[in-house]
């Protein structure tokens, strides 16, 4: 049986590398854009599981904009929470009403345990969700976190413009540790956090 997958942020680099990388292991994936699912609006994202009703999901949406808490915009600091937390329980809420034996992998960040000045929503927003991660496994729920570090995405140009494109982690390859994840090749609850550095030895099963 061909499983179903939705990717949330559809629209990313690492989304549209993870779809790619699963459809040619023959899942059905749909990746809805932010017009198509809004992971902030509780009825676009009940529309939408409902609609196609996943088998495994994977909570992509993220949202970052750097800035020192000395000059932080109230509505700023609520969109990260919203949509890089927020967005996580509501899909996966949503989701399990549809599909209580869900799979759910969720995309966090080498942030989650790295320290930024700026970007402190960020920081603390992924970090939630590998505690959260933590907490539906242990609830009996198959549910991994997979973190990207620095990686080859449009995102990253955007905060970096200057930076050596080729010390990044490229998305089709993160995209294969993913597939691992859906594959459930690694132990609920677990985080793992990917690097140019160590991608291979993930590859390899040797982390």
């Amino acid at each position: 049986m061909i499983k179903k997958v939705l990717i949330t942020g559809g629209n990313g680099d690492i989304a549209k590398a993870i779809k790619v990388q699963l459809e040619s292991e023959g899942y059905d994936v749909y990746a809805p854009s932010r017009t198509e699912m809004d992971v902030t609006d509780w009825e676009s994202i009940d529309y939408a599981m409902k609609s196609f009703v996943p088998d495994v999901l994977i909570n992509n949406a993220g949202y970052i904009s750097p800035c020192s808490v000395r000059n932080a915009d109230l509505v700023n600091t609520k969109k990260h929470i919203d949509i890089n937390l927020g967005g996580i329980f509501y899909c996966t809420e949503i989701a399990l009403k549809y599909n209580p034996g869900l799979i759910i992998i969720n995309i966090g960040s080498a942030a989650a345990i790295e320290i930024h000045a700026n970007w402190s929503e960020y920081c603390a927003t992924k970090a939630a969700v590998v505690m959260a991660t933590k907490c539906w496994a242990e609830d009996g729920l198959y549910a991994v976190v997979i973190s990207p570090a620095r990686t080859r995405t449009k995102m990253r140009r955007n905060l970096y413009p200057h930076e050596d494109q080729d010390t990044l982690l490229e998305p089709h390859d993160f995209a294969k540790v993913v597939s691992k994840a859906v594959n459930q090749e690694f132990k609920t609850g677990t985080h793992i956090v990917v690097r140019k550095q160590n991608v291979n030895n993930i590859l390899k099963g040797e982390i």
